[in-house]
């Protein structure tokens, strides 16, 4: 099974989680001479604290045989270093074939909001041999709500 990889659009990923485009295309809520902010781009629930990892992705194959779910938590994603790439599927509690898998190829700096419960693969290095990027979840989210699970046959990603 392939998916093959699209550019990211809010409207397109929607089901998946929110898209927050940079640079932000509307008027800021402040601006003044040393800050313009735009407030609420996204927004997270979580009871309790939210942590900010750190992830070093290394380029490989986009080849996938298990998808990863965070039953409830939202995942924030950005890249510091250039175009990435995943693969997502409808949020729910049973584990998606790999044809319901869409694949999305997210620019450098660009921030995603995983909604909970969403599927996904691993994040993939498009044309770089590492990606750092920054992950925004409920603490201890990789201890208490990740799951591993094998899926029907094996993906991969396709540019």
């Amino acid at each position: 099974m392939q998916a093959k990889i699209e550019q990211i659009t809010k409207e397109a990923f929607a089901a998946y989680g929110q898209v927050i485009d940079l640079p932000v295309q509307e008027d800021p809520t402040i601006a003044v001479p040393t800050v313009n902010f735009w407030k609420q781009q996204a927004l997270l629930t979580a009871e309790g604290e939210l942590e900010v990892g750190v992830l070093n992705v290394k380029k490989m194959e986009m080849v996938f045989d298990e998808l990863e779910n965070h039953f409830k938590t939202q995942t924030g994603l950005i890249c510091l270093s250039g175009d990435w790439a995943i693969g997502v599927a409808m949020p729910g509690d049973s584990v998606p074939k790999a044809g319901e898998v869409k694949a999305f190829r997210i620019p450098k700096n660009q921030l995603v909001v995983l909604h909970e419960k969403c599927w996904h693969t691993a994040p993939y290095p498009v044309e770089h041999d590492e990606s750092l990027m920054l992950v925004i979840c409920k603490k201890d989210f990789l201890d208490d709500d990740t799951v591993y699970e094998k899926i029907d046959q094996r993906g991969e990603l396709v540019l």
